[in-house]
């Protein structure tokens, strides 16, 4: 017997290698869809029997598996391999990238993240680029090769062309799974650990019922209401979690003066399906506490700083050290004047006294890359709602090192460059509560810097009292994979009481929107008792409908949910309906206990009419209980008067063609941000000035393209095609209005 199992064994090896050498290893049956597995020659020839167990797991769960194995230094050629793979049946539902697959880079395309607006022409390639696999899995999108980088050969720099669809509807989920080359110790030991972990995670029974959320300092404006919301709409996506006191937990940066070490504890702690940390963050930093992390205690254990007063004082010279020059003396005479400090306070000799314990200080206050080397994560997934964590393009970085430290983490989400606070990170995390692999949930977050580390394949089971949960489960998956397109199936889930289900099902809608689906949607805000079917269907007026838009955010601006009245209130800035502003006022008057609607709001009310915002501050004043309501209008009036003047000489310096063009390029910039309705017919005056200077008019009809949402949305369009057609217009200039124009269908 062991002789027949040894000859089984060598023949498999054997046509593994002629496969290898083919390049592509079939699935190993019929299966209702498939999985792509990307791989490198070395990394394969190093892992095979570690691949091979994924591959025979997966296909045990009823996902076939395709392998393919190369050696790339050409993304496109890559890229098209796949979509021959793609084209082919059964369904290809995911893909993974496993080791050294060449990393793109992307440009003319920060319309495709949350937050990025960083000037290509201004900064250097390599910081002004947007590491995305959405090269690969977005097949529809079209690009035009730049130049690969000069430190790393395996980085490549393409550009969205002005022709390609704008927005990001990928064909397929996919991940990385690419090893820290700085974690020290060799990638491949690394890879093979990382994989046997995986088919351990995926042969065990794991239900969805242990969540831990993280806030760090500064994350949206540290607003305590945000952070209790959070947990009214998580409690409806994972009810399995709020059956026992240790299926849940919220921390707060609040709770320790050194929370990381508490999290540590936390991350540690067997059990955790789902950890999640909302913060900021650099590829290589967790930033946890702050600056100024002051204690609620005396006597921290930590020699030297025993108190508020020892730690605010390190504090201060770290962020002393940290300037140079003109900005060291600027900081120096404000922070001795505000906290009444000695003049000898930065001198030089106290610097060089104190250097090692603030440091060991700053040392406490965030997680870095070493920290996390020594621990064991513990929670199957984690996830970093913060900016560059998931930065795969580095040597090394946070989402990395979770997975490939010793512990049990098997996939984590991260982000490639800066991310925007306020989007709704956890749209759809429902769908992890209900069983479907977490590569779905990543395919419905379309923006470019967000990834998967990891294995997207891996699912939880539904923590359910009715039904099997492993046919819920494989049943949504199916769904997912060969029916996202057929709206009676979706309809047939919104029926559903469950509100996971409820926002799977609007969201699929928005594939093959059945007749009256605008209208659905809007009863679905105003009407449905679940905070996250509410937001799912605000979020669809918002990027697949556009019907009843104003309406959509008069509702929103008065939702109980926290995360509803902030999206509310941004997006009434991108709008600019008046009918708006009376809401607009009244939360930045009387919603002081929610610092970031009131934050998005006082933001947007300056795109409005300036007459008309006075008039309603001094209704609503006057007619309110306020101890002072002349004093509190005057005040607030000043500062839309002040704004007002501010944007008043933005729009000064776009129109003077006696000014630099940089400037006036930079004023321009601003509107990406600011999308001023008020300014749109001088602007659009500019744009149609065949004598004024090109580069302004062709980053003028870029910025146009943000104005998507707005009240002046048809006139824009209408302007742009106009000078489009002008037989006048350079190329260039032509190129992007052309871009612009696909942007604002």
């Amino acid at each position: 017997m062991k002789k027949i199992k040894t000859i089984a064994i060598f023949y498999l090896l054997a046509t593994l290698l002629t496969m290898a050498a083919d390049r592509i290893i079939p699935e190993s049956g019929k299966f209702e869809s498939r999985f792509l597995v990307v791989i490198d020659s070395r990394s394969f020839e190093e892992a095979t029997e570690e691949v091979m167990a994924y591959k025979a797991v997966l296909e045990e769960e009823g996902l076939g598996v395709v392998i393919m194995i190369g050696n790339w230094d050409n993304p496109l050629k890559l890229r098209e391999e796949i979509r021959q793979i793609y084209r082919r049946k059964p369904v290809m539902e995911g893909a993974v990238f496993v080791g050294d697959i060449p990393v793109v880079r992307l440009r003319n395309f920060q319309h495709g993240t949350t937050a990025f607006k960083m000037n290509e022409k201004e900064f250097p390639i390599e910081e002004s680029s947007v590491t995305s696999d959405r090269f690969y899995d977005d097949l529809d999108l079209e690009f035009r090769f730049l130049s690969i980088d000069e430190k790393n050969p395996r980085h490549f720099y393409y550009e969205l062309t002005e022709s390609s669809p704008q927005v990001v509807q990928s064909e397929f989920y996919s991940a990385r799974m690419l090893p820290p080359v700085d974690m020290g110790e060799d990638v491949y030991e690394l890879l093979r650990r990382y994989l046997r972990k995986v088919v351990e995670a995926h042969r065990e029974v794991n239900y969805a019922d242990r969540v831990r959320f993280f806030n760090g300092h500064g994350y949206n404006s540290d607003c305590l209401t945000a952070w209790h919301n959070q947990q009214f709409a998580i409690k409806e996506q994972f009810p399995g979690a709020f059956r026992t006191a240790e299926g849940n937990a919220f921390y707060n940066f609040r709770q320790a003066p050194f929370m990381k070490y508490k999290l540590f504890e936390r991350l540690q702690s067997p059990g955790t399906d789902i950890f999640v940390f909302h913060e900021h963050g650099a590829f290589d930093t967790q930033y946890i506490n702050g600056p100024y992390p002051a204690p609620n205690l005396l006597g921290m254990g930590r020699e030297g700083t025993t108190g508020p007063l020892e730690i605010l004082s390190a504090s201060l010279r770290n962020s002393y050290r940290r300037y140079s020059g003109e900005r060291r003396e600027t900081f120096a005479k404000r922070v001795l004047s505000e906290y009444a400090l000695l003049p000898d306070f930065f001198s030089s000799e106290r610097l060089d006294s104190t250097r090692v314990g603030d440091s060991l200080l700053a040392a406490d206050i965030n997680i870095v890359l070493a920290d996390i080397r020594k621990l064991q994560p513990q929670p199957r997934i984690t996830i970093f709602d913060a900016c560059y964590n998931g930065s795969f393009h580095q040597p090394g970085y946070v989402a990395g090192y979770h997975i490939f430290t010793d512990g049990k983490t098997v996939v984590t989400q991260g982000n490639t460059v800066n991310v925007l606070q306020d989007k709704w990170s956890m749209e759809l995390i429902g769908m992890l509560a209900e069983g479907a692999r977490i590569g779905f949930w990543q395919r419905e977050l379309q923006w470019i810097e967000s990834h998967l580390i990891g294995d997207p394949t891996y699912r939880l089971l539904p923590a359910t009292d009715g039904g099997d949960p492993l046919a819920l489960s494989r049943k949504l998956n199916r769904d997912l994979a060969l029916n996202r397109h057929k709206s009676k199936v979706w309809q047939e889930y919104l029926q559903s009481d469950n509100p996971n289900l409820q926002a799977i099902a609007l969201k699929m809608l928005s594939y093959s929107s059945p007749k009256g689906y605008p209208e659905l949607l809007l009863r679905h805000l105003k009407e449905n008792p679940y905070y996250s079917v509410r937001m799912q269907a605000l979020q669809r007026i918002l990027y697949s409908s556009g019907n009843y838009l104003t309406e959509a955010l008069l509702l929103a601006l008065d939702d109980p949910y926290e995360l509803i009245r902030r999206n509310g209130a941004r997006f009434a800035g991108y709008h600019g309906d008046d009918r708006l502003i009376a809401p607009l006022v009244e939360t930045v008057l009387f919603a002081d206990e929610s610092q970031r609607v009131q934050y998005a709001a006082q933001g947007s009310l300056p795109m409005f009419n300036l007459e008309k915002i006075r008039e309603e501050i001094a209704r609503q004043t006057v007619a309110s209980n306020l101890t002072q309501p002349d004093e509190v209008a005057g005040k607030m009036t000043s500062y839309f008067e002040g704004q007002a003047k501010r944007y008043d000489r933005s729009l000064t310096v776009i129109q003077d063609k006696e000014a630099a063009p940089k400037d006036r390029i930079s004023a321009i910039r601003m509107l990406r941000n600011y999308n001023n309705h008020q300014q749109v017919s001088a602007l659009l005056t500019v744009l149609k000035d065949q004598n004024d200077d090109t580069e302004v008019r062709i980053v003028l009809a870029e910025a146009l393209g943000w104005f998507r949402w707005s009240i002046e949305r048809d006139a824009i369009v209408q302007a742009l095609k106009e000078v489009g057609r002008n037989r006048a217009t350079p190329q260039e200039l032509r190129n992007e209005i052309e871009q612009s124009l696909i942007r604002l269908k």
